[in-house]
């Protein structure tokens, strides 16, 4: 069991473990895709933000 002061200490809150990356094309290939679908999520989104606007500023300058 290990001591308060040795599981709370910052040295040992730094430290990040992560799994060793064997196929380095297809990390790079899943990382492509990955911000590929973020990049089309994030423009659908600013794109459906940007047609509300458009859609209530138009309704207010018709007058309905």
């Amino acid at each position: 069991m290990k001591h308060f002061a040795n599981a709370h200490s910052c040295a040992q809150n730094n430290v990040k473990e992560h799994s060793p990356i064997y196929d380095l094309q297809a990390y790079k290939a899943r990382q492509r895709k990955i911000k590929r679908q973020n990049f089309l999520k994030n423009t659908a989104e600013a794109s459906m933000y940007f047609c509300a606007a458009a859609l209530t500023f138009s309704m207010l300058f018709w007058g309905v």
